[in-house]
């Protein structure tokens, strides 16, 4: 079968084995969740193209007696209820409103749902890529404009099904990448060795010293900071295991007395993040000194201690919110003398130490829970020029001496 290329949504062109052509059209899914076509034949290239091209711009026409006039905002509203809220974990849903809410709603909610087109999806794009954060000085990332477009190629895609519209405009729609925008990419940041030298030096035997010491020595994020109970630390084996994570997030429960509440998710961001971690000498008689004092902080409290197993927590033994582990951390920066790194850069320093101690790039990958090495790679590349460098010296010294 010989195929004619044409553009993205404007369907197929095919010549048979018996000399005719064959045009078709990806219209929905059936109930097996297979792809459906729509199909025109003809013995001349020319009658099918016309059929085809006919057909896609009589679609409204042509639409199922069940097709949707809704607006998006109205469509996204009601994916988030029939859809979302019974098919996906809570953090996601959480996640979903928020890109819904606070990104697509603004930009495409008063189109409706059958008049979409790629270029109203591509331009909201752009917009974000500029002026996308909430204060609108400032662009999104690509990596999270790319987040916005799965959620909405998700959204459409359901409603495909259902056949309220023929076609997904976010599947033909131009997704932001790296090489789309010039290459450019927000450069992490990575405290130096003397920096990094100046912050341990004021980390305590606190809750907040201690965390940025465990931080700096396993590279876990702040929501998996949080969550680490003294029941996932082994130390005998020497070994944390890393299967949750702490967040504010939406109560979804009728009677709940506030819209947000703070607590523990059974889950990680992904399902490679779900690990166990070597713990090095040095945070192992931290740890155990650290949970002595704990322990003896405990029975000062009595009964009004919640006794929630939690390794870094409030003085009554709840959780600590994230926000408020955040302003302390940038308190302990100024400690130190330092200026005000991200939390998440004390994970980068973790990973670029690691690197230069000589730890294979595969072991880092493990640690830091990233699904493959190339992440790794792709993330920390500025220390792999020298890290190659430094290799390729020692084998020429290896082999020359």
């Amino acid at each position: 079968m010989k195929t004619k290329k044409r553009g993205n949504g404007e369907g197929s062109i095919n010549q048979l084995p018996n000399g005719s052509w064959e045009a078709r059209l990806m219209i929905g899914y059936n109930q097996d969740g297979k792809p459906k076509f729509k199909t025109f034949q003809a013995k001349q290239r020319n009658i099918v193209s016309k059929k085809l091209t006919d057909y896609i711009a009589n679609k409204k026409a042509l639409e199922p007696e069940n097709a949707s006039r809704d607006t998006m905002a109205q469509w996204l509203k009601n994916w988030l209820i029939d859809y979302v809220a019974v098919n996906v974990k809570t953090l996601t849903r959480v996640s979903y409103e928020g890109i819904i809410n606070n990104h697509i709603i603004p930009h495409i909610g008063n189109i409706k749902l059958n008049e979409l087109k790629k270029i109203d999806i591509e331009n909201m794009y752009a917009k974000l890529l500029e002026t996308g954060k909430k204060e609108g000085k400032n662009g999104l990332s690509v990596k999270t404009v790319n987040n916005i477009a799965l959620c909405l190629h998700k959204a459409l895609d359901e409603a495909m099904k259902r056949e309220y519209i023929i076609t997904n405009p976010s599947s033909i729609a131009k997704v932001p990448t790296l090489r789309s925008t010039n290459g450019l990419k927000k450069e992490i940041e990575i405290l130096t060795i003397q920096e990094h030298k100046d912050l341990i030096a004021v980390c305590d035997n606190t809750a907040y010293g201690m965390g940025i010491f465990t931080a700096l020595n396993t590279g876990v994020r702040i929501g998996e900071l949080l969550a680490i109970m003294w029941k996932d630390i082994d130390f005998e084996k020497k070994t944390l295991t890393i299967t949750k994570q702490l967040n504010r997030v939406h109560d979804y429960s009728p009677n709940a007395p506030a819209r947000t509440r703070l607590g523990i998710q059974d889950d990680t961001k992904t399902k490679s993040s779900t690990r166990t971690i070597i713990l090095n000498k040095h945070l192992i008689e931290r740890l155990l000194e650290y949970k002595k004092q704990q322990d003896e902080h405990r029975k000062n409290w009595g009964a009004a201690y919640n006794n929630l197993d939690m390794v870094f927590a409030r003085d009554d033994g709840y959780y600590i919110d994230p926000a408020t582990y955040r302003d302390n951390y940038i308190k302990k920066l100024k400690e130190a003398g330092l200026k005000q790194y991200t939390f998440h850069s004390l994970r980068h320093t973790f990973a670029t130490r690691a690197l230069e101690a000589g730890i294979p790039i595969k072991i880092v990958s493990q640690i830091l829970g990233h699904a493959n090495v190339q992440i790794t790679m792709d993330t920390y590349q500025h220390v792999l020029p020298e890290l190659q460098s430094e290799a390729m010296n020692k084998i020429a010294d290896y082999i020359n001496s």
